[in-house]
C-alpha cells in the first residue's frame, strides 16, 4: 500500500489525498478486509492518458474509488467528498486541585456545549480526537529570542539547549480536537446529517464545479490523477458563516478554530504511528495554480491481522524508518458508573498510563423526538425478548433484567429531561517502534482499564486499516463493528473529562486578533508536561506586576530564583536584587569567577568590593559576565546612601517615607512619644526647600532645572532642626517644649550612629548605585532576619535591619521609573523590562507601610513593564495585599505563584489562598505539608493549580544555584565552560544529591 497525500488547487487552496496501486490486485491486498502480512505494492504516481475510454475510465473510476477526498481547507472549514466540517481546539484544563463542584461544572461543561447542536431535527455528525503533538522546541527557542530584550549569545544558546533538552525527552503537548460535520455540499447528496437541515445548505451548482480544459490542465490531471476543481467565494463565505455559528454555540468551551496547519498535522498523525510527523511547511509553501500541490504526507504500509506497520523514509539519508500502531475498541462498560475524577476513562487515559494513548470517538448527536424513539424500541424489544422467554417457560437471566431495568430508566430520563442523546464508539489507539513492545503496550491497557475502569478493551482483528481510516478528519469509513456502537445520554464525553491534563505556565492570549505574550524559559515539569515561565508574559496579557515564590527554608524556592534572575538577567531584563542572605551575589561570583569563590581570600576581597580590579588577585573568568554585574554590600556604603528624599520620587514622597522610616527604626511606641517635634521639623526643613525652589524660579530657571539645581532636604537637616528646637527651648526657658523635645533629640542624634540606621544620615547623601547593568545585587552581610512574624516582637536590631531593608526595596522600585530606552537589537524606542527581587520579602510586608510599599510597586509594576519577585516564608503578608486589592475593586496583582514546601498544616492553610483555594481546602493543605525538594505548586496567570517539578536542566545552573554549605564547594570547585553550548545536562552527570530530587525524578520518568 502506498498513499501520498497532496494538497493543491485551482483558483482556490484545495487538500488532496489519494490511494494508488500498482496493479488492481495488489489495491486490493492492501485495502481488502482480508488483512494479510504481506507488504503492499509501493504504488505509482505515473499514468497514461492515451488508452481507450472505457480502460481510462475504468482507471479514473479506481483512482476516484481510493480518494481521500480532501478538497479545500482553510482556517475555519475543510471540505471531505461532499461533506463541509469544522474543527475546535479545546483548552487543556489541570483539574488536579478542583474541588468537587469544580469537577462536576467540568465534566458538564461540553455536555452543555453540544446540546446547543442538538436542537435542530437531524443528526449531527462529530469527531472527538485526543492527540500529543510533540513540542516544535527549535521554534519555542526562537521566538522566545525574538521577544528578549538584548540577549547575550549564551541567553540564545540556553534557549537552544533547553529545546534540545526537551526534544531529547520526547516532551509532548497533549491536543484534544472536536471535529462538527455542518453539511452537505449538493442537497441530496448528504446521509442527512449535519448541523443545516437539507433544505438550508449552501448549494453547489453545477457551475462551480467544472473540468479541466486545455491540454496542459489534463496532463497535469492524468499525471496526478485528481481533477482541479473550483469552490466559488460566496459558497466558501456561506459555510464559513455556519462554521462561525458553530463555534458560538460552542463558545463555552473556549476552543480556538482549527487551522489549517494543524489540520494537515491531524492527517499525518495517524500515518506516522510513533514517529515524529516531519514539521516542514505544507500550506503557503508557495502560490498554486491548475494542478499544484504539496505533498502532506508520502508512505508506505502493510495491513497485518492485528496491527498496521507503517513505514516513512528520510529524504536526505534514505534511511527506512518503521512504526507499528493498533487499534482497540471500547466493547464493555460497566452497568452502572459513578463519576470520579481517578476513573474518568479519557483523563485515566491520558495521565495513567505510561506511554500514550490516542484517543478516537466518533458520535452521532440525535435529537430529542429521534432519541426518544430510538431508546424506546430498544426497551420494547428487550421487554419482547423478556416476555418470549417468561411465555416459553425460561426464567430471564439477570443480565436480561438488568438491560431491560436500564434501558427503561434511559427512556424514564429522556422523557423527564426532553434530552437529546448520542451513539457513539470509543477507540484507543497505542503505537511502537517494534512488534514486542507494541504488544506489551496493548495488554497493559486492556488490563490497566479492566482492573481499574471495568471497561473491556478488544482489539478488532482485519479492521485494523479501516480503524486507522476513521483516525483522519472528515467522514469516517463504514466498520462492520456495530455491535461496539452505544446509544447513551451525552454526558458520556464530558464524564471522561476529555480536556483534563497537566498544562501549566505560559499561555499566550489572542484578543482582538492580537497575540498577548509568549511561551517562556523551561522551569519544570507537570506531570509528562513542560512547564514555561518568563516574569513578563503576565503584564503582556495585562496581568499583574507580582511573582511570588513561597514555602520554607531547603525546599528548593531558592533554586528557583536564582535560575529565573539567570534567566532574566542574561535576556536584557534588568535586574535589581535585594539580598540578605547574599545568595544571588554567590551566583554572580560563581558564574564570573569559577572555582576561585572556594578561595579563602576571596570573601574579603568580595567585601571590599575590588574584586576584578588591579587591586584584586581574582580576575573574572567570564569577563563579559562579571562586566555586566554589580554587587554593591550596602553596609559598607557611605552613610545617607538611604536618605529617604534621595531614594523618594519626589519631595512629598520622601516626607511620607521619611514619617515611615523613623517609625520603623523607633518602633511604635517611642515614635508617638517624639511624633510631633518630628513633623515640625519636617515642615520646616520642607519650608526652606520650597522656598529655594521659588526663589529659583523667580529668578528665570525652570521648574525642572530649580529641581535639579536645589538639594533637596535629608534626614540630617530635620535632626538638627530638632536638636536646635530643644536648645531654643533650653535657652528660652520653655520646660515644656524642652520636656517634648529633650527625648526626640535624644533618641534621634543616637539613630544617626546605629547600624543600619545610619545609612539614613548624612550632611551631603549620595545616591547608591546607577543600577545600569544587567544585574545589580544589594547584599546586607550579617542582615539578621527577625526571628517574629509579628513587629511588634521585634528587638530593635531587628527593627533597624527590617526598616533599612525596606528603605533598600523603595530605592529598588525608583528603576520602575525609568523611561524609555533605545533597543539595542532592533533600535526602537521602547520601555526596557526590569524585575527587582525581595529575597526574605516578609521582612518587608510585616509592616503596613512595607505592605503599601509593595502594593504600589505590583501596581506600577504592569505600566512600567516591571515585575516584582517577592521570596518568602511566611505568606500571610501576601494575602493581605492581594485581599486588600479585591476588597478595592481592584484585580490580583501576583499573576503567579511558586508555593514549595510548609512544614505545618497552618502554615499551608496560609498558603492555599495565594494558590487560589480556601485555607480549608485540605486536599491543597495536605500536598503543600507534602511536597519533596524542588516540588511546588504553581498557580498560573489563567488561575490553573498543578504540581510542578523544577528542573535547572544543567550542572552548571545546580552548581550556581546551590545554596547548602556543605555540597556547594564541591560543585562550586570546577569552572564553568564559558559557552553554554558546552555545559552538562544534568542527566549526562552523576553530579547529583544522594537522594535525586523529584525534578530529577521527572526528567529521568519523562
Amino acid at each position: 500500500m502506498f498513499m501520498m497525500i497532496l494538497l493543491g488547487g485551482a483558483v482556490a487552496f484545495f487538500v488532496i489525498a489519494m490511494i494508488m496501486a500498482a496493479s488492481s490486485s495488489k489495491a486490493k491486498a492492501a485495502n481488502g478486509n482480508q488483512g494479510g502480512d504481506g507488504k503492499s505494492g509501493s504504488g505509482s504516481r505515473g499514468g497514461s492518458g492515451n488508452r481507450g475510454r472505457s480502460q481510462g475510465d475504468r482507471g479514473q473510476a479506481r483512482r476516484e474509488e481510493m480518494r481521500l477526498p480532501y478538497r479545500y481547507a482553510d482556517d475555519m472549514i475543510f471540505v471531505h467528498g461532499d461533506s463541509v466540517w469544522t474543527g475546535i481546539v479545546l483548552p487543556t484544563s489541570i483539574d488536579e486541585y478542583l474541588n468537587a463542584t469544580e469537577l462536576q461544572a467540568m465534566a458538564e461543561a461540553p455536555a452543555r456545549a453540544l446540546l446547543n447542536l442538538a436542537r435542530g431535527d437531524r443528526n449531527v455528525e462529530c469527531h472527538y480526537r485526543k492527540v500529543y503533538r510533540p513540542i516544535t522546541a527549535v521554534g519555542w527557542a526562537e521566538e522566545l529570542n525574538a521577544v528578549a530584550w538584548d540577549p547575550t549569545e549564551n541567553y540564545k544558546a540556553y534557549n537552544f539547549r533547553k529545546a534540545e533538552y526537551q526534544e531529547r525527552i520526547g516532551a509532548m503537548r497533549e491536543r484534544n480536537i472536536l471535529l462538527v460535520k455542518l453539511g452537505s455540499l449538493k442537497r441530496g447528496s448528504g446521509d442527512g446529517s449535519g448541523v443545516l437541515p437539507g433544505g438550508d445548505d449552501p448549494v453547489e451548482e453545477l457551475a462551480l464545479s467544472r473540468a479541466l480544459t486545455g491540454a496542459a490542465d489534463k496532463a497535469a490531471a492524468s499525471a496526478t490523477g485528481v481533477h482541479g476543481e473550483y469552490l466559488s467565494p460566496g459558497l466558501l463565505a456561506q459555510w464559513t458563516q455556519v462554521a462561525r455559528e458553530v463555534h458560538e454555540s460552542l463558545e463555552s468551551l473556549g476552543g480556538t478554530p482549527l487551522a489549517r496547519e494543524e489540520l494537515v498535522w491531524l492527517i499525518r498523525k495517524p500515518l506516522h504511528g510513533d514517529l515524529p510527523v516531519p514539521p516542514e511547511p505544507v500550506l503557503g509553501s508557495r502560490s498554486w495554480g491548475p494542478d499544484q500541490f504539496d505533498l502532506v504526507v508520502d508512505f508506505s504500509g502493510e495491513n497485518r491481522k492485528t496491527h498496521i506497520v507503517l513505514h516513512q523514509y528520510d529524504e536526505v539519508t534514505g534511511e527506512q524508518h518503521t512504526s507499528y500502531t493498533t487499534t482497540l475498541v471500547a466493547a464493555n462498560w460497566p452497568t452502572e458508573t459513578r463519576f470520579r475524577q481517578s476513573t474518568a476513562w479519557a483523563r485515566y487515559a491520558a495521565q495513567n498510563v505510561e506511554f500514550p494513548v490516542e484517543i478516537d470517538m466518533r458520535f452521532t448527536l440525535i435529537p430529542y423526538m429521534k432519541f426518544k424513539d430510538r431508546a424506546g424500541k430498544i426497551s420494547g424489544n428487550l421487554l419482547d425478548e423478556m416476555n418470549d422467554m417468561a411465555n416459553s417457560g425460561r426464567s430471564p437471566d439477570t443480565k436480561l433484567a438488568n438491560q431491560v431495568t436500564r434501558a427503561q430508566h434511559l427512556v424514564d430520563d429522556i422523557e423527564e429531561h426532553k434530552m437529546p442523546g448520542m451513539e457513539a464508539q470509543i477507540r484507543f489507539t497505542v503505537s511502537a517502534s517494534d512488534p514486542a513492545e507494541l504488544e506489551r503496550r496493548r495488554r497493559i491497557l486492556e488490563m490497566q482499564f479492566k482492573q481499574d475502569l471495568k471497561v473491556t478493551l478488544l482489539r478488532p482483528t482485519r479492521q485494523q486499516w479501516r480503524l486507522l481510516q476513521s483516525q483522519l478528519p472528515g467522514n469516517a469509513p463504514k466498520l462492520p463493528i456495530a455491535p461496539y456502537l452505544r446509544l447513551q445520554e451525552v454526558e458520556q464525553l464530558g464524564a471522561g473529562l476529555p480536556t483534563a491534563g497537566t498544562e501549566l505556565g505560559d499561555n499566550p492570549e489572542q484578543r482582538s486578533g492580537k497575540k498577548l505574550g509568549w511561551v517562556g524559559n523551561l522551569v519544570g515539569w507537570a506531570g509528562k508536561m513542560p512547564v514555561h515561565y518568563s516574569l513578563h508574559v503576565g503584564p503582556a496579557r495585562n496581568d499583574g506586576g507580582g511573582l511570588a515564590i513561597v514555602g520554607a527554608s531547603g525546599g528548593g524556592k531558592s533554586s528557583l530564583a536564582l535560575q529565573k534572575f539567570y534567566e532574566e538577567s542574561e535576556s536584557g531584563v534588568r535586574c535589581l536584587v535585594i539580598d540578605p542572605k547574599t545568595d544571588f551575589a554567590q551566583l554572580c561570583y560563581y558564574l564570573g569567577f569559577g572555582a576561585q569563590v572556594n578561595d579563602p581570600e576571596f570573601a574579603a576581597d568580595a567585601e571590599r568590593g575590588v574584586l576584578g580590579t588591579p587591586e584584586s588577585r581574582f580576575q573574572p573568568v567570564n569577563p563579559e559576565f562579571w562586566a555586566e554585574t554589580e554587587v554593591v554590600d550596602l553596609l559598607k556604603g557611605q552613610a545617607g546612601v538611604l536618605d529617604p528624599w534621595v531614594i523618594a520620587r519626589d519631595v512629598p514622597s520622601g516626607r511620607l517615607l521619611a514619617e515611615s522610616m523613623l517609625r520603623g527604626f523607633l518602633g511604635d511606641e517611642d515614635y508617638q512619644r517624639v511624633r510631633l517635634p518630628v513633623i515640625e521639623a519636617m515642615a520646616t526643613v520642607v519650608g526652606w526647600y520650597n522656598s529655594a525652589i521659588r526663589q529659583a524660579t523667580e529668578q528665570g530657571l525652570s521648574a525642572r532645572d530649580a529641581e535639579d539645581r536645589v538639594p533637596r532636604p535629608t534626614l540630617w537637616q530635620v535632626v538638627d532642626e530638632v536638636v536646635r528646637a530643644y536648645d531654643h527651648a533650653v535657652a528660652t526657658n520653655d520646660r515644656e517644649a524642652a520636656k517634648d523635645l529633650k527625648l526626640a533629640q535624644m533618641l534621634l542624634t543616637e539613630l544617626r550612629t546605629l547600624p543600619y540606621a545610619r545609612l539614613a544620615f548624612a550632611e551631603k547623601p549620595q545616591t547608591l548605585s546607577a543600577m545600569r547593568k544587567r544585574r545589580t545585587v544589594i547584599t546586607l552581610r550579617g542582615f539578621q532576619s527577625p526571628a517574629a512574624s509579628d513587629p511588634r516582637n521585634w528587638n530593635p536590631a531587628e527593627r533597624l535591619a527590617a526598616t533599612a531593608l525596606m528603605a533598600v526595596v523603595e530605592l529598588g522600585s525608583q528603576m520602575l521609573d525609568v523611561g524609555y530606552e533605545k533597543n539595542p537589537v532592533t533600535g526602537e524606542i521602547g520601555l526596557r523590562p526590569k524585575a527587582l527581587f525581595v529575597d526574605e520579602a516578609y521582612v518587608v510586608t510585616a509592616t503596613e507601610s512595607g505592605r503599601d510599599l509593595m502594593r504600589r510597586a505590583l501596581k506600577q509594576g504592569r505600566s512600567y513593564l516591571a515585575v516584582t519577585v517577592l521570596i518568602t516564608q511566611q505568606a500571610i503578608d501576601l494575602v493581605q495585599i492581594e485581599d486588600s486589592e479585591a476588597r478595592s475593586g481592584g484585580a490580583n496583582q501576583i499573576h503567579t505563584v511558586f508555593a514549595f514546601k510548609q512544614k505545618s498544616a497552618q502554615e499551608a492553610s496560609l498558603v492555599a489562598p495565594l494558590l487560589g483555594r480556601p485555607e480549608t481546602d485540605a486536599k491543597v493543605v495536605a500536598a503543600l505539608q507534602e511536597l519533596r525538594t524542588g516540588v511546588c505548586l504553581q498557580r498560573d496567570a489563567d488561575k490553573r493549580v498543578g504540581t510542578v517539578a523544577v528542573d535547572l536542566v544543567f550542572k552548571e545552573i545546580l552548581a550556581a544555584t546551590d545554596t547548602n554549605g556543605t555540597t556547594r564547594p564541591s560543585r562550586q570547585g570546577v569552572n564553568p565552560p564559558l559557552s553554554v553550548w558546552d555545559w552538562t545536562f544534568l542527566q549526562e552527570t552523576n553530579d547529583l544529591d544522594p537522594t535525586p530530587s523529584p525534578a530529577q525524578e521527572a526528567t529521568a520518568a519523562v
